[in-house]
């Protein structure tokens, strides 16, 4: 248009309408599209905003599915930098004996720590300094582990007021063991009646061969 003006110094008011009109189409453009644009980046900035945000209180409250570590597992620790480690502040029970865990340091995007769950040996001392023998389990103790229902669940009982986790799956561990182990005795016991029977049926069957002269 600059260029159109230049040439044109004797320009009609007509031409001079047109490019004026033009100027303001352009204008009007301009300004619809910086408000548009406007608009999106503002969005953008405000949905960043709010990821940052999402991301400096993760974990501030508990993941989904996990819950504090409010002295459940106390020997879950979850390796730092140089060589430390740090006691995992969220976790979470799984059902194959395992637990996920995260530190008070990971982020959305972190990967959660896997232990198994097991109790821990608890090391007693003498004055002396020397480690106590463990004493066997109790007879009243191991009743409830594997006795009834109703025993059982006294034992259940317990353990939830202990709240200690490795203790609690341990003992389901044991319990379900111990099931586990009587079926599979009462069934090697039917397997040997049976393996007897077919002992007994098949030196019949060679008295039979040896009578018959088979081998002749």
């Amino acid at each position: 248009m600059q260029s159109t003006l230049a040439a044109n110094p004797d320009i009609n008011a007509e031409l001079l309408c047109m490019i004026a009109n033009g100027l303001l189409t352009t204008i009007t453009n301009c300004k619809t599209n910086t408000a548009m644009q406007y608009r999106r980046f503002t969005k953008q900035i405000q949905g960043l905003q709010e990821r940052i945000l999402q991301y400096k209180e993760t974990f501030k409250r508990a993941p989904e599915g996990y819950t504090i570590n409010d002295g459940h597992i106390p020997h879950f620790h979850i390796p730092c930098s140089n060589g430390l480690s740090c006691l995992a502040k969220w976790i979470k029970l799984n059902d194959d004996d395992i637990t996920s865990g995260f530190a008070d340091t990971d982020g959305p995007s972190s990967m959660p720590h896997i232990i198994d769950l097991y109790a821990e040996a608890n090391d007693q001392y003498n004055e002396e300094g020397e480690a106590k023998p463990a004493l066997p389990i109790p007879a009243w103790f191991r009743f409830l582990v594997v006795g009834p229902s109703a025993d059982f669940a006294l034992l259940y009982n317990a353990l939830l007021a202990h709240d200690d986790w490795r203790l609690t799956r341990e003992v389901h561990r044991y319990h379900d063991l111990d099931r586990e182990f009587a079926d599979t005795c009462i069934k090697f016991k039917q397997l040997q009646v049976d393996l007897d029977a077919i002992q007994q049926a098949r030196s019949a069957s060679e008295s039979h061969l040896q009578l018959a002269c088979a081998p002749e």
